[in-house]
């Protein structure tokens, strides 16, 4: 989890297939999970349990301890998710992975797992996401080559 921070980066296409080709999990469903937790760099939206989620992919504060045991300051962190873009995706697209290898469910249950592992907000999230990804998908398959790498 050692990712380039650049304070006040934007997001870009590009880092967002970096993330995903780097983390090996689908582009299309990184790219569905931004769009649809609509954050912008700079943002940390306070949830109802006094959380926070943060930049572009809503990463939750609670995955600060995580980082934490690997050495990085709890401070650097929240910093870099909220306002380093392409940071916060390669952070997502490492919780992503993450979710994929540890789920026994079928394949979107495992990536809704991203949001809750809650089953009525899993099936919500899913409901949400795979449209988008599906779009996404089109659109990279039409627009990107990367050998090795199917969209």
């Amino acid at each position: 989890m050692n990712f380039e921070v650049e304070m006040y980066r934007p997001a870009t296409l590009e880092c967002v297939i970096q993330a995903a080709v780097r983390e090996h999990v689908p582009a299309d469903v990184l790219l569905a999970i931004g769009q649809h937790e609509a954050g912008t760099e700079g943002t940390a939206l306070k949830n109802k349990d006094g959380s926070y989620d943060l930049g572009r992919t809503g990463i939750n504060t609670v995955h600060v301890r995580e980082a934490a045991k690997t050495g990085v300051e709890a401070g650097q962190f929240v910093q870099a998710l909220m306002f380093d873009g392409c940071y916060n995706y390669a952070f997502a697209a490492y919780l992503l992975r993450r979710r994929l290898q540890e789920c026994r469910a079928d394949y979107w249950t495992c990536v809704a797992n991203y949001h809750s592992k809650t089953p009525r907000l899993n099936q919500i999230y899913q409901e949400k996401i795979r449209p988008l990804a599906e779009q996404w998908a089109s659109f990279l398959r039409l627009h990107y080559r990367i050998e090795g790498y199917q969209f």
